[in-house]
């Protein structure tokens, strides 16, 4: 009995060293958060955009002009609330789930935006808003295309009515194989609105087809827009300089020049 004892005495000790010395030979990789966004213009000026987390859950994103504060139920964000530095502005935005799946954001700007999930993988959407009435107004509607965990094509329709309109929008976008900056941060890549940021990869370029229709007389005015980005990237894959007119958190600026990516 006291040989057994012993013999599962010196097992134990050398399956205890044995496993320590597998863990000091793994070399984790280190989850990355990103921090700061230095956002620079072609005259050299800059703007700065913090981000703040609990864990990997965003707390706070902090541009120069708004700052949001975000809110999650268990792993899913269900809550923005955005304030405008400028005007004080105060927009609450409520984001409801279904099996995981945006469903709806429902806006205290006075718009809804419903989100229906097909088998193929796209997302039917479309944004609504009251009038004096309290009718509901479509102001468009369209679908998101994904391709590998990639938003690849935003079709818009604007049901807006008068005699020139802004008919149709189109975004097609290529990818590169990298890590999206944001990749990492829980919940956000449910988050359909906020387009391209939402992507497992970075976008290397996109072209946008937008379309003026004359109702009085049918006729169709196209016009096409294409944004390139180059990137430079750190040892373990993820952005650490944009060349781009795209900004980080959408939209475009000829002025422009980069955006500048920093981790913990």
């Amino acid at each position: 009995m006291k040989k057994t004892k012993k013999l599962v005495g010196l097992l134990s000790v050398f399956l205890i060293t044995l496993c320590s010395c597998t863990n000091e030979n793994v070399d984790p990789v280190q989850v990355q958060l990103l921090k700061k966004i230095v956002e620079v213009s072609v005259d050299g000026s800059s703007k700065t955009i913090l981000l703040s987390y609990e864990g990997n859950k965003i707390v706070h994103i902090d541009k120069f002009d708004t700052v949001s504060t975000f809110y999650y139920t268990g792993d899913l964000i269900t809550k923005i609330v955005e304030l405008d530095k400028t005007n004080q502005h105060l927009n609450t935005s409520e984001y409801f789930y279904f099996d995981g799946l945006l469903t709806k954001i429902a806006s205290s700007d006075n718009y809804v935006i419903n989100y229906v999930h097909n088998n193929d993988g796209s997302v039917f959407y479309e944004k609504l808003t009251k009038d004096s009435n309290n009718n509901d107004v479509k102001i468009y509607h369209g679908t998101l295309y994904f391709q590998s965990e990639n938003l690849v094509k935003d079709e818009r329709f604007f049901d807006d009515a008068g005699l020139a309109v802004l008919s149709k929008k189109s975004i097609s976008l290529a990818y590169d194989s990298k890590n999206n900056a944001l990749h990492n941060i829980l919940g956000f890549n449910k988050l359909l609105d906020y387009a391209k940021t939402i992507s497992l990869n970075n976008s290397i370029n996109s072209a946008e087809i937008s379309e003026i229709k004359y109702t009085d007389s049918d006729q169709v005015v196209s016009a096409m827009n294409i944004y390139k980005s180059k990137y430079q990237y750190n040892s373990n894959g993820y952005p650490t300089e944009i060349v781009s007119e795209n900004l980080i958190f959408g939209g475009n600026d000829s002025n422009h020049l980069k955006s500048q990516l920093f981790y913990n």
